[in-house]
This record gives C-alpha cells, structure tokens and sequence, in this order.
C-alpha cells in the first residue's frame, strides 16, 4: 500500500515537472547543454517524456518504465550538470557547490525511487 502511494506521488510529481516545460520554456532553453542543438525542442520532448513515461507505472509495463525512467534521469541530468560546471543561472539566481550536490543528491533519490517501484511493485 505504502509503494502504491509513492508511485502515486512520483508520477504526479513528474506529470507536474513535465508540464512546466511547456508553461516556462525560457527556463529550460537556458539549462540545456551549447552542445544539444534545438533546445527547445529537445526540452520539450523533455516535458513530453517527464508526463508520459511515469504513467505507465500505472499499466503492466511498470517494471519497463521503471527502467526507462532511470535511464532518463541519468541523461537528463546533463542539462544540471552543465548548469553546475558553467556557473550557469539556474533559473533566475545562481547556485553554489553546496546547492548543486545537493541537487545532485534530490536527482540520485529520484533515480531510487524509481528503482524501489522497480523491485515492489
């Protein structure tokens, strides 16, 4: 019961997410990496993929999309990374060493929540 209240908040946690792509575009343009050509496009099929993907968690394919999800996660925390190694502005301030481990560490339990769903559900 417990796992199915996780699921139930991590979906929309990300349904949410994925769907700020398209009511803050600007925001994501400036995340996404000088090397990734279209940024805008790219951060909208982001947005596509954070609403989507997490709704099969609700379907027979959990596992699957378990395994997609972190393997999403993991690409898709380029996008923080390069904010992190070129003292990029996220969003509209600026964060130190100290912010970004941490936000490194909030995308590790992401990526464990999803392996939790993976192995409980």
């Amino acid at each position: 019961m417990v796992i199915k209240f996780i699921t139930l908040g991590y979906v929309g946690f990300f349904v949410i997410a994925g769907i700020n792509h398209f009511i803050n575009p600007i925001f994501y343009d400036k995340i996404v990496p000088d090397f990734i050509p279209f940024p805008r496009f790219v951060h909208l099929a982001t947005g596509v993929i954070e609403i989507i993907l997490p709704l099969f968690f609700f379907t027979r394919f959990r596992k699957e999309a378990a395994i997609l999800m972190i393997v999403f996660l993991v690409v898709i925390y380029i996008g923080n990374l390069n904010v992190w190694i070129n003292d990029l502005p996220y969003g509209n301030r600026y964060f130190s060493n100290y912010q970004h481990f941490l936000r490194m560490l909030l995308q590790l339990f992401y990526i464990g929540i999803a392996y939790i769903i993976y192995l409980y559900e």
